[in-house]
């Protein structure tokens, strides 16, 4: 049977030819009220043909995208359901029938990636000119797949950003990221995964376009945040109906009734030329009338686009129904629960969410510490035990000494910064002879670290392992944070690390405790606002601002997970948490003591087994001492080698009346390690 062949040369000088002419000069927004069709399908309001007209705060987003536009990058942080992904599917559908080359599309969850590219299947196949272009999907065609369309001058590839193979594999002029406050922090340990992703469009040049869209999340966490504080910073101004004042809508004007029956919004300009209240049937001829403007400069690449719900076309998303929202979010608020309120601002308003709003501020922290009389290394006599904690750094330790006393009242007694490279066995070797430290009690007494907690979750697992695996006896123990709600402060008992040549754990070996952060975390910031007694925090008068600002630089957010509110701790990309860490650790510690248990009773033993003569009495116009640190040649003095034990005195001793109590069993460890040795 006789076949005809295509003329080789002829195919090659067409696509020459065609490659040779330039990229249309449509717009992205006058292309999808062209050809656009919204499939019935999928479930949208409004099938049929796209108008940009309903939505026409959604016409400068596009035409920043679409190929003849100067700007780079676009970056939009809007309000659920109002038009981030509609846009990108007319951009996308633009960018093959206009201008093909490779599109990256990048998805928080693999879940949400196959919804995407499902609704990016029916949409090219309920617009003809793009059916015409992209490769038909067939069963044994691996070029129209669920993640991959392939048409003339380059594919489409929907995937998930969680991934750093996803986000190095390929090279792509357009980049699409999606909900990109969704994802992962540090993909494969590789950095951020933005970075990663404008990465994949370096050969491209200028002729590369990025668009990122996301609801915000964090305050600090917010990746679509610090996005759209990069670029010009453009709001839409809409005109009031009756003076014609140009202005953004703000959730502060919207007003309502008790019962939500009448909701107005109060004009900008009201109280000077406008008093005339706004009803939400004028809005279309409001958005009709907008205009963008922007409010920075940017890095003169980056072009931001900030919109909320209360722009969301008539017959979507009403006024009232957002006051409704509100008002349950704030009656939730009242009564401790937070996260609707969160939700709301950023769905609804497209707001940061700053869980700090209610939380104690670090200048409270900073004006009570300079009220204080006591230095680092130094402690009050209401200190009666200490505990340690130790923070491993990729060129440092951090350690923290505080002192516990009756009700678990806590003093921030030492912080030491030890610089080297944890690999490096001087390092510990130094830390080690700090930890040998005792600290003068007014009374006279030296006191010791009781237990220390040094933190095996950084890049130095194995050297932390092996520095408390000697000085167990000592006290001295491996940790690991576990952020999971409900974990209590420290482990019942320890995880065995060390494992013998056959694969069995070995029983004397090395030990991990585990600490619930979370549950250590609540109890911190719970009592931060105490300004002394039971539970309060005090701190150094020596200590510096930014120690503060650790010390609150995390805040309690809640996420959905499938569906499933997950409450977490969560803190800025930038911000640093040292030393809020090591006080969940000294209270870890203070937890394998047992003394978070401590009776009254048992409180006065310890009292008892420090008291000299009238140590503790009130005395009218006398001022309490305070201890210090003790320099090495000193710990020899026979008033500083005692070491308060929470053990009671003998009977002949103890000046109270009241029969004494069993205290609170203690744990106890020995090292397996040293007898084998």
């Amino acid at each position: 049977m006789h076949t005809e062949f295509p003329d080789g040369a002829e195919v090659y000088r067409e696509a020459y030819f065609r490659g040779l002419r330039p990229d249309p000069d449509l717009w992205i927004d006058e292309w999808a009220d062209e050809y656009m069709r919204i499939p019935r399908d999928t479930g949208a309001p409004e099938p049929g043909q796209y108008r940009t007209s309903r939505t026409p705060y959604a016409r400068e987003p596009m035409r920043c995208l679409s190929p003849a536009h100067p700007c780079r990058r676009v970056v939009t942080m809007v309000a659920s359901q109002l038009m981030k992904t509609q846009i990108a599917l007319n951009w996308i559908g633009g960018l093959i029938h206009m201008a093909p080359s490779n599109i990256l599309a990048l998805l928080p969850s693999l879940g949400l990636s196959k919804r995407v590219s499902g609704r990016i299947s029916k949409t090219i196949k309920a617009t003809p000119v793009l059916r015409e272009r992209v490769a038909a999907s067939r069963s044994r065609d691996a070029r129209n797949t669920m993640d991959t369309k392939e048409f003339e001058g380059g594919s489409l590839y929907v995937t998930t950003a969680g991934s750093a193979a996803n986000l190095s594999e390929l090279s792509a002029r357009y980049i699409y990221g999606d909900e990109v406050d969704r994802w992962e922090n540090d993909v494969g340990q590789e950095g951020d995964p933005i970075r990663l992703a404008e990465t994949r469009a370096t050969n491209f040049g200028r002729n590369a376009k990025i668009y990122f869209s996301s609801s915000p999340t964090i305050k600090g966490a917010s990746r679509i945040a610090d996005l759209f504080e990069s670029s010009d910073q453009r709001h839409f101004y809409v005109p009031c109906p009756h003076c014609g004042h140009m202005q953004v809508l703000e959730w502060e004007n919207l007003l309502y009734s008790a019962d939500f029956s009448v909701v107005h919004y109060k004009c900008a300009a009201s109280g000077m030329d406008c008093d005339v209240l706004i009803e939400e049937h004028h809005k279309s001829d409001m958005l009709a009338r907008g205009e963008w403007r922007a409010h920075g400069s940017g890095d003169g690449k980056t072009v931001g686009f900030h919109l909320n719900a209360l722009y969301s076309p008539t017959g979507w998303m009403d006024w009232g129904s957002l006051a409704v929202e509100f008002e349950d979010a704030k009656k939730a608020q009242s009564q401790g629960d937070t996260s609707l309120m969160q939700v709301f601002y950023n769905t609804r308003l497209a707001k940061v969410w700053d869980s700090a709003l209610e939380q104690t501020k670090a200048e409270v922290l900073i004006a009570r510490a300079r009220l204080e009389t006591y230095t680092l290394g130094a402690m009050p006599a209401g200190v009666l035990m200490l505990t340690g904690a130790v923070d491993v750094q990729a060129n440092r330790l951090e350690l923290m000494v505080m002192g516990f006393g009756i009700g678990m009242e806590r003093w921030v007694v030492d912080h030491q910064i030890i610089w080297g490279d944890p690999a490096d066995e001087r390092t510990w070797a130094v830390l080690d002879e700090k930890l040998k430290a005792r600290y003068r009690h007014p009374c006279g007494v030296g006191l010791a670290i009781l237990a220390t907690g040094v933190d095996s979750g950084g890049h130095h697992t194995d050297e932390v392992y092996q520095f408390c695996r000697v000085r167990r006896w000592r006290n001295i123990f491996a940790i690991k944070g576990a952020s999971k709600p409900g974990r209590p402060v420290i482990a019942q008992r320890p995880s065995m690390v060390d494992v013998t040549w056959r694969g069995q754990t070995e029983r004397n070996g090395a030990e991990l405790w585990f600490v619930g952060t979370d549950t250590a975390k609540d109890w911190i910031y719970n009592r931060y606002p105490f300004p002394n007694g039971p539970g309060a925090l005090h701190f150094a008068n020596d200590l510096p601002d930014e120690f503060f600002a650790q010390c609150v630089a995390e805040r309690k957010v809640a996420r959905y997970i499938r569906g499933h509110k997950r409450i977490e701790w969560v803190k800025g990309k930038a911000e640093r948490n040292e030393a809020l860490d090591l006080m969940v650790y000294c209270l870890a510690m203070a937890h394998y003591l047992g003394i978070n248990r401590y009776q009254e009773h048992d409180w006065d033993k310890v009292r008892q087994a420090l008291a000299q003569s009238g140590l503790f009495d009130d005395a009218p116009g006398v001022k309490p001492v305070q201890g210090q640190r003790l320099e090495e040649d000193e710990t020899s003095a026979p008033t500083a080698v005692r070491q308060a034990q929470p053990v009671p005195l003998p009977a002949t001793s103890v000046a109270s009346t009241r029969p004494a109590a069993s205290q609170p069993q203690r744990r106890s460890s020995t090292s397996g390690y040293l007898k084998r040795r």
